[in-house]
C-alpha cells in the first residue's frame, strides 16, 4: 500500500510539472514558441526565403494579439527590422514603408512600457536610418536623432549587443562627412560578435548578419585579410548561407584576384 501511495504521489508530481512547463517556458523566453521562431528566421535568412520570413512575422503578430506580451512584441519588432532591411535592399520600398509604419507603433508601445529599453532604442535608431535611406533629404533631422539614440543606449549599457550592432551599422553606412568609417564599424561589429558568442546566441540570424556586415566593412576598409577570414568563418558555421556562398564571397574573390 505504501508503495502504491508513493507511485500515486509521483504521478501527481509529474503531472503537476507537465502542467507548469508551458508557463515556465513563457516566463523564461517570453513565448513558448520563441526558439521555434528563431529557428524559422535563421532558416529563412540562410536560404534568402523572405516569403517564409513574412509568414513568421504574421505568426508573431497573431501571438502578440493573443498574449499582449512585450517579449513577443519585441521579437516581432526585431523580425520586422530584419525584413525591412531586405525590402529596402531589394528596392521594394512601398512594402518597406508599410512595415516601417508597423515597427514605429511597436517601438512606441515598447518604450511606453520601458523608456530605457536599450534594445528597443537601438532598433528605433535603425528604423530612423531606414527612413533616411528612403528620403535622404531628411538626413539632417533624422541622422542626429538616430545617432543620439545609439549613444544614449550605449551609455545605459556599454556592452549591449543590439546597440553595438547599430553603432557598427551607423559607422558602416553613413557617409564619411557625417562620421561614417568602415574601420570604426569593424571595431563595433567585433565587440558585438564577442557579446553574441559569450551570451550563446550564435544560432541566430542576426549573428550571421553581424559577421557578414563585418566582412563587408572590412572589404570597404580594404582590410582584405580580415574580410577573407570572416567570409571563411561564416561558411564554416553555415556552408549553405546563400547570400555569402552565392553572391558576396564569389564577388570578393573575383575582386581580390584582380588586385
Amino acid at each position: 500500500m505504501e508503495k502504491q501511495g508513493d507511485n500515486y504521489k509521483q504521478m501527481i508530481f509529474r503531472n503537476f510539472i507537465l502542467f507548469l512547463l508551458p508557463f515556465l517556458l513563457v516566463v523564461k523566453t517570453g513565448s513558448a514558441n520563441s526558439s521555434v521562431y528563431d529557428d524559422r528566421l535563421y532558416n529563412c535568412f540562410i536560404s534568402s526565403d523572405m516569403l517564409e520570413w513574412q509568414k513568421v512575422i504574421a505568426d508573431l503578430e497573431k501571438e502578440f494579439e493573443t498574449t499582449k506580451s512585450v517579449k513577443v512584441e519585441f521579437q516581432l519588432l526585431h523580425a520586422q527590422y530584419g525584413f525591412i532591411g531586405f525590402l529596402l535592399g531589394s528596392k521594394r520600398t512601398l512594402l518597406g514603408e508599410e512595415y516601417i509604419a508597423k515597427a514605429d507603433k511597436h517601438i512606441a508601445n515598447l518604450l511606453k512600457s520601458n523608456p530605457k529599453w536599450v534594445e528597443v532604442m537601438a532598433l528605433e535608431a535603425a528604423i530612423l536610418a531606414y527612413k533616411i535611406s528612403l528620403r535622404p533629404y531628411k538626413a539632417p533631422f533624422l541622422g542626429p536623432r538616430s545617432m543620439s539614440l545609439i549613444d544614449d543606449a550605449l551609455k545605459l549599457e556599454p556592452n549591449n549587443i543590439y546597440a553595438l550592432i547599430e553603432k557598427g551599422n551607423s559607422k558602416h553606412y553613413a557617409p564619411s562627412y557625417v562620421g561614417g568609417s568602415p574601420t570604426e564599424a569593424i571595431v563595433q561589429y567585433q565587440k558585438a560578435i564577442t557579446g553574441i558568442k559569450s551570451s550563446n546566441k550564435t544560432n541566430t540570424w542576426w549573428y550571421l548578419n553581424t559577421l557578414t556586415q563585418l566582412a563587408l566593412a572590412a572589404e570597404k576598409a580594404k582590410n582584405y585579410t580580415l574580410a577573407s577570414k570572416t567570409y571563411k568563418e561564416i561558411l564554416s558555421i553555415e556552408p549553405n548561407f546563400k547570400w555569402v556562398k552565392d553572391e558576396l564571397y564569389p564577388k570578393f574573390l573575383k575582386k581580390t584576384a584582380k588586385g
